[in-house]
Order: C-alpha cells, then structure tokens, then sequence
C-alpha cells in the first residue's frame, strides 16, 4: 500500500465526521434562514402596513373633526388626501397572505370601512350633510379600526420576537454542536497525524541533509534518494529544485537594484533560449541620448529617478502591447533591452517613445525645459549645450529563426544603436536586413 493509500484510509474517518459537520451545519443555516425570511416577506410587512394604517385612520378623524367645525374647502381636500392614501393601504393588506386570523379579520373591516368613507365623504356636500349620529357611528368605526390595527402590530411582532428568539436558539445549539464536533475533529486529525508523524519520521530525517544543503547554498553536494516510493519521488524533487534554486540565485544576483530588472546572465539566457528554440525574435536596445549632461547638471539621484522612470515606461509598454513571456532587462547605466515577437515591437517602441518625451522633460526645471536644454562644462572647463533627452531605440529582428547565435543580434544592434543615436529626437529604427550565413564567419 503506498502513502497516498494509506493518507486516505487513515484520513476517511475524518472526512465523514467533516460530512456530519457540513451537514449539520447547513441544516442549521437552512432553518434559520426560514425563520428570518418568513420575518422578513410576512411580518414586517403586516406590521409596517398596519401601523401606516392606524396612522392614516388617526390624521382622517383628525381632518374630518376640522371640517366639521370649519366648514372649509382646505379641511375637505385634506381629508381626501387621506381618503385617498387609506384605498392601496386597503389593498395592501388584503393581498398579504398571512397565517393570522387578526389579520384577515383587518382586512374585512377595512374593505367595509372604505366603502363608508366613499359614500359618507365622497363630496364636500355630502360630508356636511352627515348627521351627528352618523359622525358618531363612523367615529366608533374608526377606533375600531384603529384598535384591531393596533392589535394585528402587537400580535405578530410578538411573533416576530417568537422566531427571532427561535433563530438565536437554533444558532446557539448549533454552535454548540459544531464546538463538539470541532473539538473532536482536532483529535481525530491530531490522532491520525501521530500516526503518520511516527511513521513518516525517518525519511523526513533522510531528506532533511538536502533541504540543509539548499539553505546553505551547496547546492552541488544535494543528492536524491533511490527509493521506488513517494519519498524517493520527493527527494529527487528536491535535488530538482537545487538546481532551480542556483540558477534562479545567479539571476537575482544579475538583477540591478536601482530598477529590480534582471541584467547580463539572463538577457543572454533569455536570448540564446529563444534562438535555439528556432522562435522568431525581435530585441529591442535602448539608450537613452544626453543622460550624462543631465546627470552632470542634477546630480546622481536625479540621474536615478531618470532610470527608474525609464524603465516603468518601458515596463508597462510591453506589459500593454507585448506578449505575455517578452523580457525586459537592464544592460546597466541608461541602456535596456526587449525581447519580443517581431509583430509586437512596433507598438512598444511607439508608446515607449511617445511616453519617453511626455514625462522625462518634467524632470527638469521649468527654465531648462523651456529653453530646451541645460548649459554644463565638460572636464576641460568648456561650457557645453546639452539638449533635453531623448530616447534612441535599436530594433533587430528575425522572423523566419534562422539566426541561432546571439552575437550576430548584437553586432547588428550596437551599429544600428550608433545610428539611432545620430538621429534628432526620440526615435526608433529597424534593422530590415536578412541573415546570411556569412555573418556567422
């Protein structure tokens, strides 16, 4: 029996207890998600409907007792308004479904009061025209009203507490039930990991001399083990990742710090992958034109932020129109380099450029970026004009892969370089010639 029979077996008590676990617990969540969704869709509308009617009943026997003493037009109007707001509270309450007999029987009575209300206050002449006795009756009717409206409140938030404190109920019986539950599922896990802890020890042991080499650095001296199980699988892992892990520190130990762009070792690596793997290759160089006039002039650190704003530039133009594996590095000093696909560089040397002119004059004072250059002496005391920067960029490409061995990339980028610098302004320019094996010689 291998190890990953064994972890399921050891580990299929545990999942069953788990299953309970999840199972009690979405029972739980279900019922209480009953209780608060038959509060939330039955009684607070019942409850919020019942009190706006008792409220609009009270502001109605409030304007009719108005009317009745002054006799005016406003006092009418008024009381239709709250005439007319009583109807949909009507049909509000005698569309809810509800469980309740107080609430039906609110229903019955407000349909009958309404029909009152239209026939008793339908016209001005008609409200004036009631009777004592019939101000009396709708008087009593509407306390009526009022009184079972405030009673169906009562009723069902009163059972609106009753499934609330149900819902806590049902929580803290749950919580209870998962705390045991929890409880004996840290134990099970706890038993079944000793098992495999004692079991597992001695070729966690074996290993433990690779890992200390890996964090020691001596990654030549890791060895895998031969045994024909996972534990052998692991350790020849391991001796894997040594290998990984060394070439991985030369990298960052080629990375620069002033931009975290990786340098030499890995453009080459990166270069000479994509040519022995025949893939058609565009690298881009890039220099940036009088940085050393302007590093004289601001001083190192502004020198810097050059760099660094540079090389964000170039970062997000291939993060936004280059592929997903194109490389980016640092050559040193003010010089980068892309590797991309020939179809692709178009669109990065373009926003490079574009975004190159757009921010890096900023980084002068305002009196040299008017100008359009800065004024400095040369080692000999000589003043100098220094234009604003700019950015040349050098394009090599080899779309059909023919081109297996970096060096001929790069002659061919450091003459067209030369070129590009020569150039006024932020440029780009393509090399357009195709390999010969000569070139090779």
């Amino acid at each position: 029996m291998n190890i990953a029979k064994k972890i399921m077996l050891g580990y299929g008590a545990l999942l069953v207890v788990i299953f309970v676990h999840l199972t009690y617990s979405f029972s739980s969540l279900d019922q209480m998600d009953q209780i608060n969704e038959a509060i939330t869709k039955v009684n607070n509308p019942i409850i919020e409907v019942a009190d706006r009617l008792a409220d609009n009943l009270i502001s109605q026997d409030l304007y009719a007792h108005r009317l009745a003493i002054l006799k005016d037009r406003k006092s009418f109007e008024l009381l239709q308004l709250k005439i007319k707001g009583f109807a949909p509270l009507v049909d509000e309450i005698g569309a809810i479904n509800s469980p309740f007999a107080a609430v039906k029987e609110l229903a019955e009575k407000v349909a009958a009061f309404r029909s009152v209300l239209d026939t008793s206050y339908g016209s001005m002449a008609s409200a004036l025209a009631l009777s004592p006795k019939e101000k009396n009756s709708i008087e009593k009717e509407v306390e009526e009203v009022i009184h079972l409206s405030r009673q169906v409140s009562f009723e069902v938030r009163h059972d609106q507490s009753l499934k609330a404190g149900l819902s806590t109920t049902i929580g803290r019986q749950a919580y209870r039930v998962l705390l045991v539950y929890g409880v004996g599922s840290f134990f099970v896990t706890l038993g079944i990991t000793s098992l495999f802890a004692i079991y597992i020890s001695r070729a966690v042991g074996r290993l433990k001399l690779s890992t200390r080499q890996i964090a020691e650095g001596k990654f030549n001296e890791v060895r895998y083990l031969n045994n024909r199980d996972e534990f052998g699988e692991v350790s020849r892992s391991i001796a894997e990742m040594a290998k990984k892990i060394e070439h991985l520190e030369k990298l960052y130990l080629a990375t620069n710090p002033l931009t975290m762009l990786p340098g030499g070792l890995a453009i080459d690596d990166t270069i000479d992958t994509r040519l022995e793997a025949g893939r058609s290759t565009a690298v881009c160089v890039i220099d940036i034109d009088n940085f050393k006039g302007f590093n004289d002039r601001y001083g190192y650190a502004k020198g810097n932020e050059v760099i660094q704003a540079t090389a964000a530039i170039i970062t997000s133009a291939v993060k936004e129109n280059g592929a997903a594996d194109d490389f980016i590095g640092h050559v040193g000093g003010d010089d980068f380099i892309v590797v991309t696909e020939p179809e692709r560089y178009e669109e990065i040397c373009k926003t490079v450029v574009k975004r190159f002119d757009e921010q890096i004059p900023l980084l002068y004072d305002s009196e040299d970026r008017q100008r359009g250059s800065i004024v400095g002496k040369n080692r000999q005391g000589t003043e100098v004009v220094y234009p604003l920067m700019t950015i040349s960029i050098a394009v090599v490409t080899d779309r059909a892969g023919s081109i297996k061995k970096p060096h001929i990339l790069s002659r061919r980028a450091a003459e067209l370089k030369e070129y590009a610098k020569s150039l006024s302004g932020s440029v780009y320019v393509v090399d357009k010639r195709q390999f010969s094996p000569e070139e090779d010689v």
